[in-house]
């Protein structure tokens, strides 16, 4: 048995984590579900409920640790982008993970210029399979 870690943010994550959930049930694995807060007003329990909603959704009862990271604080040791927290949780893990799960966003040629891509923070690693889930 496996863990898969799931990104878990952005548009589309419910049916990210929900296809997770389905690969993990279809291969005896678990999950590591990761969640970086960049927006000031998510609240953790409502992120934590929504994981855990999607995940009963599936009715597959497959594992799964959740872990919400804060945002951007007061030190500088902790305002690190997300894209450098995503691949510290995935990198500095314990763990080693069958694969990772992402959502695969479309973005037009000036929000590709202006926004960093999360997914090529992570294949960059080189450290776990990535596996794009289209959104």
């Amino acid at each position: 048995m496996g863990t898969i870690f799931v990104a878990y943010g952005g548009d589309g994550r419910e049916s990210v984590l929900e296809y997770a959930a389905k690969r993990a049930a279809d291969a005896g694995h678990d999950l590591y579900v990761y969640h970086t807060k960049d927006v000031a007003d998510e609240e953790t329990r409502e992120i934590r409920a929504e994981i855990e909603s999607a995940l009963d959704r599936t009715g597959l009862g497959v594992p799964a640790e959740v872990v919400i990271e804060s945002g951007k604080g007061e030190s500088d040791n902790t305002n690190v982008s997300a894209q450098k927290r995503l691949t510290d949780a995935i990198v500095g893990s314990d763990r080693e993970f069958v694969y990772v799960v992402m959502g695969e966003v479309e973005h037009g040629a000036v929000e590709s210029f202006v926004l960093p891509s999360m997914t090529e923070a992570v294949l960059e690693t080189r450290e776990v399979p990535v596996l794009l889930v289209p959104v």
